[in-house]
C-alpha cells in the first residue's frame, strides 16, 4: 500500500500511512534494523526528524494528529506514560479535524491510561486529583461509545476502569475489571488491547505480591503480543521477567548440553528422559507428601507439583466435579515453576486445553493417552488442538469409592509419547491418594467453613441486637421530641401571661388613641384660635395624664413582646436540629433555652416554693457538639432532678419545704489542662442508693412508677455523652443529700 501510494504520489495520504507503517516496523523488529528507541518513528518508512517540519509548514493538522497518536500508543505499550501524556496532549491540539474517526476514541484510551500510568508514580497531590479528573471526563464520553458500540469500546472502558481501580487502591473491583476487559478484547478480536490488558493485570497481581497469578496473566500477555506481531514488545517483555524468556527448546538443548542454569528435573521433564521404571520408593513419598496435607489449598499445590514431576509433564491441570459442571482449580506450569491454585475457570470457556478430551474421561471414567494428540483422529477436531498441536497427552479421572470427584490433564509438548503405561501407573497411584486426601482436606474445609459460617451467623446476630436496640433508641429520642409538645402546655402558659398583658393593653392603647386623635381634629377645626372647646375637651379626656401614660403603656407592651420573643428564642435553641458534622456553640444558650422551657416547672404551687434554679457559669469556649443532641441531655437530666426533687417533698408540708428549700444548681468550668467542658448539675433531693446509682444509665431500668418512666432517658443522654461525643457522664449521690451528674465533652 505505501508502494502504491508513492507512485501515485499521494503525499498526504503517504505521510498518515507512514507513520502506521514505522509503527509496525517498530513492534515487529527485534531492535537491530530500526531506530534503537521503539518510540521514535525512524526508519524505512517513515523519519519523524525530518517529515514533522514539513507538516507543520504545510498544517497537516490530519496526518499531525495521527502522528501524535501513534507516539501516544508506543508510549504507552512501552511503559513511558510520561512521555505518552505528552503527545496524547499535543493530539488533542489537532484533533478538531478528526472529529468521528477513530483517531479520537484511540486517544482517548492511551491517554487515561497514560494519565494512571503518571499516577502511579505520583503521591497524594494536586497534579495527581487533576490526572483522574480527565480520566473520569474521558471515561463518561467512553461509556457513552461503548454502550452505542460495544464490540468496538467496551473493552476500552473496562480497562481504564481496571486502571482506576487498581490506581485508587480498590483490588477486588481492579480484578474484576481486568478480567472483564481481557474477555470484551478477546470475544470483538482486539488483539493488542487484550495483550496491554492482561500485561497491566500481571502489573497489578506482582504489586499486590501475587506473582503465581501475576505469570499467568503475563504469560497470556507475551502470547497475545507475539500473535499481533509485536516481537520488539515480547523482547522487552522477556528483559524486564527473564522467566518469561525460557523456551521449551532452549530448556531442552541446555540441559542436553549438560550446561544447565534451570532444575535438572525440569530439564529432564522437558527432555522425557525420566526413567521408565516404575520407581515405588518415590511413589511412597509423594502419597506422604499428600496424605500429610490436611488444607485444601496446601494440598492441591502439592499434588500439582508432584503430578508434573512424576508423569514427566510440561503444564497440567487439575480439574474438579462441581455439581454438573468441570472447572479448572488448578493450573501448573514447569516453565514458570508456577502453580495457581483455586483457578475456578468452568472448562468450557477455558482456551487452554482439549475440552473434547476432558469431556469425553469424565463420562467414560477411563484414562486417555495420545502419543501424538494432533494426529489422533478421533480428537483432531477439537479448536484447542487445531490451534497448538499438542504432542504427549495424558488426562486421568480422579475416583474416591467409584464416584468421579475431579481430572488431571497433562502435556508435554517437546516430545511424542511421553506418557508412558509405567507413568500412567504412577499417575494412578498417586489419583488413588489424591482423591483420598481430597476427601479428608475437603471435609476439614468444610468444617472450617462451617464454623466460619456459624461465627458468621453470630457476628450476624449481635450486629442485628445492636442495630435493634439502635432503633430502639431512636424511637425513643423521637418520642422524647415528640414530648416537646407535652413542654409546650408549660410553655404556653409563659407565653400567655405576656400575650394576656398585650391583648389589654391594645385596648386601652386604641382608646388612648381615639381621644388623642379626636382632640387633633377638634384643634385643627379651630386653628389659629382655640377656645374654651379645646380646654373643655383636654379635661375631659384628661390630656396630661394621657401623655404621661401612654409612653409607659407602649413600653409594657415591648416589654411583653420581649418575653414572648425570649421564649420563642429558647424553644428553637432548645429544639435546633443536628447537622451530619459537629458546630461549635455556646452551651449555656442550650441550658438556658432548656431552663426557661421548663420554667413553669420550677414555679411554685399551693403545695411547695418555686425551685430554686441557681446557674453558676464559667468562662467556656464554643463547643463543637451536636447541640439538639446536648439539649436533649440537659432536658432529662433536669427534669429528672424536679422529679426526684418532687419525689423528696412527698408527705411534707408547704412550711417544711420552705425550711429546706428545693434547689437545683449548674456548674460549669474547664478541667485542669483545659480540654474538656464540665457542667455539673446537681439536686438536694432525697438521693439514690449504690444499687439504683448503679443501674441508672441502664436501659429500660427506671424507679418512676408505671407510665411516667420510660427507663430510657439516661440511656439515651450516656449514649450521647459518650458514643456521639466521646466524652463522659457521671452519677454521684449520697442518700439523703442529694444527686450530681457530671457532663464531660471534648473541646
Amino acid at each position: 500500500i505505501l508502494s502504491l501510494l508513492r507512485e501515485l504520489k499521494l503525499e498526504s495520504a503517504l505521510s498518515i500511512a507512514g507513520v502506521w507503517g514505522q509503527v509496525t516496523l517498530n513492534l515487529a523488529s527485534d531492535g537491530s534494523s530500526e531506530a534503537s528507541d521503539p518510540l521514535l518513528l525512524v526508519g524505512r518508512e517513515y523519519d519523524e526528524d525530518a517529515i514533522l517540519p514539513d507538516l507543520y509548514r504545510a498544517k497537516n493538522r490530519a496526518a499531525l494528529c495521527g502522528f501524535y497518536v501513534a507516539k501516544t500508543i508506543l508510549g504507552t505499550l512501552f511503559n513511558a506514560p510520561v512521555q505518552a501524556l505528552e503527545n496524547a496532549k499535543r493530539a488533542a491540539e489537532q484533533m478538531d479535524v478528526m472529529v468521528g474517526s477513530a483517531m479520537v476514541a484511540a486517544r482517548n484510551l492511551y491517554e487515561s491510561l497514560a494519565l494512571l500510568g503518571c499516577c502511579s508514580q505520583l503521591d497524594e497531590s494536586p497534579l495527581r486529583s487533576q490526572y483522574l479528573a480527565r480520566v473520569e471526563a474521558n471515561q463518561k464520553r467512553m461509556k457513552v461509545w461503548a454502550h452505542s458500540a460495544p464490540t468496538n469500546y467496551k473493552h476500552c472502558h473496562e480497562l481504564v476502569q481496571a486502571e482506576t481501580a487498581r490506581v485508587l487502591g480498590q483490588p477486588l473491583e481492579a480484578m474484576e475489571y481486568y478480567d472483564r476487559a481481557i474477555e470484551s478484547a478477546a470475544a470483538a478480536g482486539y488483539l493488542r488491547e487484550r495483550a496491554i490488558s492482561n500485561e497491566l493485570a500481571a502489573r497489578f497481581y506482582f504489586s499486590l505480591g501475587r506473582d503465581k497469578v501475576g505469570y499467568l496473566y503475563l504469560k497470556e500477555a507475551r502470547q497475545s503480543y507475539a500473535f499481533w506481531g509485536a516481537n520488539r514488545k515480547v523482547a522487552a517483555l522477556v528483559r524486564e521477567y527473564p522467566q518469561l524468556g525460557i523456551s521449551w527448546r532452549d530448556a531442552a538443548k541446555t540441559a542436553s548440553d549438560g550446561n544447565s542454569s534451570i532444575p535438572l528435573r525440569v530439564a529432564s521433564t522437558f527432555l522425557g528422559h525420566q526413567t521408565d521404571t516404575l520407581d515405588f520408593a518415590t511413589v511412597m513419598k509423594s502419597t506422604q507428601a499428600l496424605s500429610s496435607e490436611i488444607l485444601l489449598e496446601g494440598l492441591l499445590d502439592s499434588l500439582m507439583k508432584i503430578v508434573l514431576e512424576n508423569a514427566g509433564a510440561q503444564m497440567g491441570f487439575l480439574i474438579f466435579v462441581q455439581g454438573d459442571r468441570l472447572t479448572i482449580e488448578v493450573a501448573g506450569s514447569v516453565e514458570l515453576d508456577r502453580v495457581a491454585v483455586r483457578y475456578s475457570l468452568p472448562v468450557e470457556e477455558s482456551h487452554q486445553l482439549p475440552v473434547s478430551i476432558v469431556n469425553y474421561v469424565a463420562r467414560t471414567q477411563k484414562s486417555i493417552v495420545l502419543n501424538d494428540a494432533a494426529s489422533d483422529s478421533n480428537f483432531v477436531t477439537d479448536p484447542y488442538i487445531q490451534e497448538y498441536e499438542p504432542k504427549s497427552v495424558l488426562c486421568a479421572p480422579i475416583q474416591n469409592q467409584g464416584k468421579l470427584i475431579g481430572l488431571v490433564y497433562l502435556e508435554n509438548n517437546l516430545v511424542s509419547g511421553a506418557f508412558t503405561p509405567d507413568r500412567l501407573k504412577v499417575l494412578t497411584l498417586l489419583c488413588a491418594q489424591a482423591a483420598i486426601s481430597l476427601e479428608n482436606a475437603t471435609l476439614y474445609q468444610n468444617l472450617q467453613e462451617s464454623g466460619a459460617r456459624e461465627r458468621e451467623k453470630n457476628t450476624e446476630l449481635q450486629r442485628s441486637l445492636e442495630e435493634l436496640e439502635q432503633a430502639q433508641l431512636q424511637l425513643v429520642q423521637s418520642e422524647k421530641m415528640s414530648a416537646l409538645g407535652q413542654l409546650v402546655s408549660g410553655v404556653a402558659h409563659e407565653i400567655n401571661n405576656p400575650v394576656s398583658f398585650i391583648v389589654g393593653n391594645i385596648t386601652l392603647a386604641e382608646n388612648y388613641l381615639e381621644d388623642l386623635s379626636g382632640h387633633l381634629e377638634l384643634y385643627r377645626q379651630q386653628f389659629p384660635q382655640p377656645g374654651e372647646e379645646i380646654e373643655e375637651n383636654a379635661e375631659d379626656i384628661d390630656l396630661d395624664y394621657l401623655i404621661e401614660d401612654a409612653p409607659k403603656l407602649i413600653e409594657s407592651m415591648k416589654v411583653g413582646t420581649d418575653r414572648i420573643r425570649q421564649i420563642s428564642q429558647s424553644l428553637r435553641t432548645f429544639s435546633r436540629a443536628d447537622t451530619d458534622a459537629k458546630v461549635a456553640v455556646d452551651i449555656h444558650e442550650g441550658i438556658k433555652s432548656t431552663l426557661l422551657i421548663l420554667k413553669h416547672r420550677l414555679k411554685a404551687n399551693d403545695k411547695r416554693p418555686a425551685i430554686e434554679a441557681i446557674e453558676q457559669y464559667g468562662d467556656l469556649p464554643p463547643i463543637e457538639c451536636y447541640a439538639g443532641q446536648l439539649n436533649q441531655v440537659f432536658m432529662n437530666i433536669l427534669a429528672n432532678a424536679i422529679d426526684a426533687l418532687e419525689e423528696t417533698n412527698e408527705g411534707r408540708t408547704y412550711q417544711e419545704v420552705s425550711a429546706d428549700p428545693n434547689r437545683i444548681t449548674i456548674l460549669t468550668q474547664m478541667n485542669a489542662d483545659e480540654t474538656r467542658a464540665i457542667v455539673r448539675i446537681r439536686d438536694n433531693g432525697a438521693g439514690m442508693t449504690p444499687e439504683v446509682r448503679q443501674k441508672v444509665f441502664d436501659r429500660l431500668f427506671t424507679t418512676k412508677p408505671v407510665g411516667q418512666g420510660t427507663g430510657l432517658g439516661l440511656s439515651i443522654s450516656h449514649q450521647i455523652v459518650v458514643q456521639k461525643h466521646g466524652g463522659k457522664l457521671s452519677c454521684d449521690s449520697t442518700p439523703g443529700e442529694g444527686t450530681e451528674f457530671t457532663i464531660e465533652i471534648p473541646i
